[in-house]
């Protein structure tokens, strides 16, 4: 501003000589009083302006140290946040490394798990599948990835798994397994169970995880258990047998357990009746085989398996017999008998079978005892089993000095084949009417017809054969005395024969 006006009064000053003297005296002195006024105005400005600068740059100063501060104190704060920078860049690393990691191990543990994991979204299209199906389907991940998961599901099973998806849809969590039929990429069926996870309202999932195993030999294992108990259910109600199981008490007593279903038919009862009685009630065994049952549980507590045959009474009053197999259970710590497990067959027919057999051998017993002809059995291996008593009187050797020992009173050189001839009997070659040659105690030798017949078990095994011996000496002399007299015919008649009458022979009609 000073400036400007100095300006202007200089440009005055040039004019004033212009002026004529008295007025350019005028305003020359004017001019001087102006100057001097605007020198006095600019010392008083400068004296201002170097207070006011100087005041100035003390606040300056007071600003720069201020500002000096605060870089110090952000720089400080830079160097703080650099460090933690740094420190959560290196996190950061490592963090990162570990989720490649986990996530190589998720990867690797995807792969070679031996169940199928599959992700499959609300439209019912798969979106992921685990390494495991190629291993179990035999498909490739990139022909399943969009297709409907329930296309390759049986038909026969298509609704239960459609319900259960819409389930897992309507209710998301955590469902119970599901068993189903998948084909195979061969065609094949296999059995798999799956759980599912519904997770559609997660924004990493959106959609239902399932985890898939293969159950074939589960199944197979299963359907071959349910086989056996139909198995065991039509034996149980075609079969006489049944087993038992009683529980040893300590006080000695026996209480049955369980019984299978063929005890009712055969006894008349049910499990539960006979677990009231305790042990066998008094009225199902018969009074006869009781001690039997006594001497039974007596054995228990040294003897660890055991058999016995006896007879029960059913409710009908009918007498059953059967064969018990039995087997106890001891304890090392109680040191007693804690359980009986026992397996009953039912014997009634052999029983009633062996009655009669044994009244059979009792009438052959006593009919070869009774014979009037020699009767000898022998086994197999050529001793004696049967001598009778007409076998006594005839051949001289009693039956106390011939059982169990081979044949007494065949020649020593006849032996190998008379043996022979025993044992092709056995073979079923039976000899009807043989003559041979045998011996007596005294030495003196007989010559008998002999009749051979295999010996044959209720098997239908051959045992041995059975030898029946009549004499032949007498049929021999009287062959003897009949040749004697067909050779007198053949001698020729004496003269005086002709003249001598035959004697007469009476009939019933008078004489001839």
């Amino acid at each position: 501003m000073l400036e400007t006006i100095y300006k202007y009064l200089e440009t005055l000053q040039k004019q004033a000589s212009e002026l004529p003297p008295p007025q350019q005296a005028i305003l020359t002195k004017t001019l001087e009083k102006l100057s001097n006024s605007l020198q006095k105005i600019a010392a008083s400005s400068l004296f201002e302006s170097a207070r006011y600068n100087e005041a100035k740059l003390v606040e300056i100063e007071k600003n720069n140290r201020l500002l000096e501060r605060t870089v110090a104190q952000q720089a400080s704060q830079i160097r703080q946040l650099q460090e933690q920078l740094a420190k959560q860049i290196s996190q950061y690393r490592r963090d990162n490394q570990g989720l490649i990691k986990s996530e190589a191990k998720l990867q690797a543990l995807l792969r070679n798990s031996p169940d199928l994991i599959s992700i499959v979204g609300s439209d019912g299209r798969v979106r992921y599948h685990s390494g495991a199906l190629q291993r179990l389907l035999g498909y490739n991940l990139e022909e399943r990835i969009g297709n409907f998961h329930g296309e390759l599901i049986h038909p026969d099973d298509l609704l239960a798994w459609q319900a259960y998806f819409g389930n897992l849809l309507e209710a998301p969590a955590i469902a119970g397994p599901i068993e189903y039929r998948i084909r195979h990429a061969d065609g094949s069926w296999l059995y798999m169970e799956s759980i599912g996870n519904s997770l559609v309202s997660d924004s990493s999932v959106q959609g239902v995880i399932i985890n898939s195993r293969e159950i074939g030999e589960r199944k197979q294992a299963e359907m071959a258990v349910r086989e056996s108990e139909l198995h065991y259910r039509v034996m149980s109600q075609i079969t006489s047998d049944f087993a038992y199981s009683f529980k040893a008490l300590p006080d000695g007593k026996f209480v049955c357990e369980w019984a299978t279903e063929a005890f009712e038919r055969c006894a008349g009862l049910v499990p539960e009746e006979l677990e009231s009685f305790g042990w066998w009630n008094s009225e199902i065994v018969h009074p006869d085989d009781r001690e039997i049952l006594i001497k039974q549980l007596e054995c228990c507590s040294f003897s660890r398996t055991g058999a016995n045959e006896y007879r029960i009474i059913n409710q009908k009053g009918e007498v059953r017999w059967v064969r018990d197999y039995w087997q106890v259970v001891w304890d090392k710590t109680a040191e007693r008998v804690v359980r009986l497990w026992g397996a009953c067959q039912e014997i009634t027919d052999r029983k009633q079978v062996e009655l009669k057999l044994q009244l059979v051998n009792q009438v052959l017993q006593a009919q070869i005892a009774s014979a009037p002809l020699a009767i000898n059995c022998t086994s197999n291996d050529g001793n004696t089993v049967v001598w009778n008593r007409a076998a006594e009187n005839f051949f001289g050797w009693t039956a106390a000095e011939v059982l169990g020992k081979p044949l007494p009173n065949i020649p020593g050189g006849q032996k190998q084949d008379f043996y022979a001839l025993l044992k092709s009997a056995s073979n079923g070659q039976p000899q009807n009417g043989l003559e041979v040659s045998l011996l007596k105690k005294d030495g003196s030798s007989i010559d008998v017809w002999l009749w051979t017949a295999p010996v044959r078990d209720p098997g239908g095994q051959t045992v041995g054969s059975i030898n029946i011996f009549s004499d032949l000496s007498e049929r021999k002399r009287i062959e003897e005395e009949r040749q004697k007299l067909a050779a007198m015919k053949n001698i020729e008649e004496p003269f005086w024969a002709r003249y001598v009458s035959p004697p007469k022979t009476q009939t019933k009609n008078g004489e001839r």
